[in-house]
């Protein structure tokens, strides 16, 4: 059952799970997370609904994601995307590194690059060309051999907080494209999507739309905890 975490007449918010692709792929046969909250959204009021997607978390990233629920909600939520007035809040677990301050900034450039190994698309810093990458972080807790960091990216690039962080040594857990640490070994990319927040549209309300972070991240923590008191 996938949560809802808001609703009102123009916008609903749900709870994707970490694993299932935001939209559908090219695989038909691999299930996707704006299908099946459709799915369970017939399947409890019938035919009557609109749902429109606007942006969209990495496969194995968890957290929320907001809808538009009528057409006329279309073009003020894109707006909102575009021009970076509704604020993310992302929290991951990184390497813990000395070299990370309580808070600091990153604003550089990224570019994509085809990784002939992995055989998946990549961000990498660039000096000339490529898009801004905006990114700032706070330090939240500190483990023995992690870090519990929120994240706000102010530019929405593709993976652009897996890449700023993995560039100063800082890897997320479970990172299967960038440089990140290997034990232990996380169940999944450790990055979750906890807030969205912006002035409603419509109403003119300030909305904060929270997700809480899902027991495999939360199981995790224990076990960097456990781990590092018993190494």
């Amino acid at each position: 059952m996938i949560e809802i975490l808001f609703e009102d007449e123009f916008f609903l918010a749900a709870a994707k799970p970490a694993g299932m692709p935001s939209q559908a792929t090219v695989d038909k046969s691999r299930q996707d997370f704006f299908t099946a909250l459709k799915n369970q959204l017939r399947n409890e009021r019938g035919d009557a609904f609109y749902l429109a997607l606007h942006h969209r978390l990495d496969r194995d990233t968890s957290g929320v994601m907001i809808f538009a629920k009528t057409k006329e909600a279309n073009e003020p939520l894109a707006d909102l995307f575009k021009t970076h007035k509704i604020q993310k809040t992302y929290l991951c677990l990184t390497k813990r590194t000395q070299k990370a301050a309580d808070a600091w900034e990153v604003d550089n450039h990224l570019v994509e690059m085809k990784d002939t190994k992995l055989k998946k698309t990549k961000m990498v810093r660039t000096q000339s060309g490529g898009d801004r990458a905006y990114t700032k972080f706070r330090k939240l807790e500190v483990f023995p051999e992690a870090l519990l960091i929120e994240a706000q990216p102010l530019t929405g690039r593709m993976h652009q907080i897996r890449v700023h962080l993995a560039d100063r040594g800082m890897g997320i857990y479970g990172d299967d494209i960038y440089q990140a640490p290997k034990n232990p070994v996380a169940p999944r990319l450790m990055l979750h999507a906890h807030a969205l927040e912006f002035t409603h549209p419509f109403t003119k309300e300030f909305v904060r739309i929270e997700c809480a972070v899902p027991a495999d991240m939360a199981q995790f923590m224990k076990t960097l905890t456990f781990h590092s008191k018993n190494d």
